[in-house]
């Protein structure tokens, strides 16, 4: 099963007029998930610390937010008391993989054929989306 068609532990609510991350998360859980793909795997005394500075957000703020991404599926935990960090569970392009299709599946099952015009509306106009899509699907089909 590919990380796509695996579907987050949690349901996420998607933003379109949101920018990156911040399209499936909140603003909050969005900048902690981008401090932990840029910095790995960090302790939350030092998470809370580096994301006061930029957020002003109190410690019990952060350590909330980590549960919650935790329990979405998005962030795991390692190790006991003070050797306890948090790390992501899913690299960017995952999260964006999973994302992409659990709106792409929503879509389909909520609109149907409408959601597929709608898709074709969009790239129609763009030669090379159309090429790739077209080179996709005869991938997925060769390969099933």
């Amino acid at each position: 099963m590919s990380v796509a068609a695996k579907p987050f532990q949690k349901s996420l609510s998607f933003r379109p007029r949101a920018k990156g991350s911040a399209q499936a998360l909140g603003e909050l859980q969005s900048r902690i998930m981008e401090y932990l793909w840029s910095n790995g795997p960090t302790t939350l005394a030092q998470a809370a610390r580096d994301l006061e500075e930029l957020l002003s957000v109190a410690y019990t703020t952060v350590a909330t937010e980590l549960t919650r991404l935790q329990k979405k599926g998005l962030v795991k935990k390692t190790g006991a008391r003070r050797e306890t960090r948090y790390a992501p569970a899913l690299s960017r392009e995952q999260f964006v993989d999973r994302i992409v299709g659990d709106v792409v599946a929503g879509l389909l099952s909520a609109h149907g054929e409408a959601a597929i015009h709608g898709f074709v509306d969009a790239i129609s106009g763009d030669d090379e989306a159309v090429a790739t899509t077209l080179d996709l699907l005869r991938r997925r089909r060769r390969d099933s």
